[in-house]
């Protein structure tokens, strides 16, 4: 499963601070946006990878760095990049 997440109003593009929670049914896996750092500026990885093992489909929990801390919850299927636009859902990258 992999998550680029897209921040609206109140949250920076990029959804750098973003939790993301995923809980299947053998384990739950939390990443959090991080937008680099370190001595040479080093860049992460914007789109967050998770393995959900022998499961097909696992539950998403986003909650977005805004001042509210929006929570927003999906039930998405292994395999997929999902393109996740805070406030608007989420679409399958081809």
């Amino acid at each position: 499963l992999q998550l680029q997440l897209i921040g609206a109003d109140g949250t920076n593009r990029a959804a750098v601070g973003a939790r993301v929670d995923v809980k299947t049914a053998e384990t739950t896996q939390t990443r959090t946006v991080d937008g680099g750092h370190g001595q040479w500026g080093n860049q992460e990885d914007l789109i967050q990878h998770v393995g959900l093992g022998p499961s097909c489909e696992a539950e998403v929990t986003v909650t977005w760095p805004d001042a509210e801390g929006t929570v927003e919850r999906y039930t998405l299927g292994g395999g997929y990049r999902y393109r996740v636009v805070q406030g608007e859902g989420w679409t399958v990258v081809e």
